[in-house]
């Protein structure tokens, strides 16, 4: 039972794949280029990665996957409005009021 726990509690700590990081002293690509979702996309990992690695820091990897993939579905949707937004925002909590699709008490797309 020992070995169980052991070997689960060490799966667990371990991240199944190796954070991105950029070189030491590298800045993130410029966001007033980005043109299209994926352009932008640098932009929004990092805001989540920042996030997370505050709020959840056993999970970041997959808070940074998931919550990129939920602005990236909505940003294909209407790229032209959603990029400049998502360029100029300073925080998650910006880019989600500001540039998201707002959601309604279930979850759903509000319309």
């Amino acid at each position: 039972m020992m070995r169980l726990a052991l070997i689960l509690l060490v799966a667990c700590a371990c991240p199944s794949k190796k954070p991105v990081q950029s070189a030491p002293g590298s800045a993130a690509p410029p966001i007033a280029t980005a043109t299209t979702c994926d352009g932008i996309r640098p932009r929004v990992e990092q805001l989540y990665r920042a996030e997370a690695e505050a709020k959840e820091p056993k999970c970041v990897d997959e808070a940074v996957a998931d919550n990129t993939q939920m602005v990236m579905n909505d940003c294909a949707k209407d790229p032209a409005k959603t990029v400049p937004c998502l360029a100029k925002a300073a925080t998650v909590s910006e880019l989600e009021k500001d540039c998201l699709i707002p959601l309604d008490d279930e979850g759903t797309e509000a319309k």
